[in-house]
């Protein structure tokens, strides 16, 4: 696999090491399963999202993302509802999404995980080509301006 953007590694930089060998290693797994695809990798608040989906349109189109949380990593599926869960690992209770757990190593090799994205993919409508590869994968970085010149916000 090509490596992960430097943006990424310098978002994960504040985790620790434990949550971002989960993440590079999930990311490796999603790639796998899903390219070719889109992928898109931006901050919010304190997370680190990556959405992945068939078109450039990464965020309406989002079949499945990373979060990125202190002390753990979801693998989210934007209508995980549809997905039969046949090994019963889906958590969540809204309308729409679903979402694992994955907080060790270890954990990626439930076989779950991999049946549910190709799952997620062949609903989306994603075929998989044969002989495709992780370079299929095409990276947006949505990078935060730099805060310099504003105010900082003062507490008393």
């Amino acid at each position: 696999m090509r490596e992960p953007p430097a943006e990424l590694l310098e978002f994960l930089n504040k985790h620790d090491p434990g949550v971002q060998a989960v993440t590079l290693g999930l990311r490796q797994v999603v790639v796998e399963e899903m390219a070719p695809c889109h992928e898109y990798i931006f901050t919010m608040r304190r997370r680190v999202v990556l959405l992945y989906g068939p078109t450039s349109r990464a965020v309406e189109d989002c079949v499945c993302m990373i979060n990125v949380y202190r002390s753990h990593v979801n693998l989210q599926f934007t209508d995980g509802v549809d997905l039969a869960d046949t090994y019963g690992a889906l958590e969540g209770a809204g309308t729409r999404m679903r979402h694992i757990k994955v907080r060790a190593l270890s954990d990626l090799d439930r076989p779950a995980i991999r049946a549910y994205l190709r799952e997620a993919r062949k609903n989306a409508g994603m075929v998989p080509r044969s002989g495709r590869t992780t370079n299929e994968v095409m990276t947006k970085v949505k990078t935060t301006p730099s805060r310099k010149g504003r105010s900082a916000r003062q507490t008393t």
